[in-house]
């Protein structure tokens, strides 16, 4: 059994989830962009770009929880993680980690947030390039970015193994954190869930409080 809901995604500033290509318009920094069933190209947020931010927002609040994280992305330091701690971390049972068998298989699966807005547009704004160790600009080091306006909504869907729904607090602290934190290029973004009960069940009475809040917007009335 699959455990599925759905998330709604909105852009709180302007919204940056892409690739470092230039295009025709002349930007460094494009947003992701699929063809549509009627043949349009519009912007979209990759599932795994998706699934990469909750992770990292999951392992930044799982040991004020109660649950445990490696704190780590390099395969060859998560293993010596795991052999420190005697075995996989919460973070990493959920959302998988490098494996020769199927025990390091992710347990949670993001589908492409797919744009749910009629009407949206996008700019193009240049920036100036910062030296890591001065923090100042470096000379001829101008760059342009493509951003999606606030206001901007997605569409996707989550599912998540019967098997690990114990670890479904952990990905739903981890929602919670990313509405606090960073996607993509440094942009703010708010989200929602939209379970229609299927939750419920899976979860203990402590918990019903944080899904209660994440059926709901937290940045209401920020943006348009």
């Amino acid at each position: 059994m699959v455990i599925k809901f759905n998330l709604e995604v909105r852009a709180v500033t302007l919204l940056t989830v892409g690739m470092s290509m230039t295009d025709v318009l002349g930007a460094d920094v494009v947003v992701a962009r699929k063809n549509t069933h009627n043949d349009k190209v519009v912007p979209y947020i990759p599932g795994p770009s998706m699934k990469g931010a909750v992770r990292t927002a999951a392992s930044r609040v799982a040991p004020a929880y109660g649950f445990s994280s490696c704190g780590q992305i390099e395969p060859s330091r998560i293993e010596e993680a795991h052999k420190a701690m005697n075995g996989p971390c919460d973070v990493c049972r959920l959302f998988g980690y490098p494996s020769q068998n199927l025990e390091g298989q992710s347990k949670v699966y993001f589908t492409d947030l797919n744009l749910s807005t009629e009407n949206y547009s996008t700019i193009l704004i240049t920036r100036v390039s910062l030296d890591d160790k001065t923090l100042s600009a470096r000379s001829h080091a101008l760059y342009t970015v493509e951003h999606i306006i606030p206001g901007t909504l997605f569409r996707g869907e989550v599912r998540v193994s019967e098997d690990a729904k114990s670890l479904l607090p952990l990905l739903l602290l981890g929602l919670a954190e990313l509405r606090l934190g960073r996607i993509g290029r440094g942009s703010l973004v708010d989200l929602r869930i939209d379970d229609k009960g299927e939750l419920e069940p899976h979860l203990g009475p402590q918990w019903k409080g944080l899904l209660n809040a994440l059926r709901s917007w937290l940045w209401e009335g920020v943006v348009p």
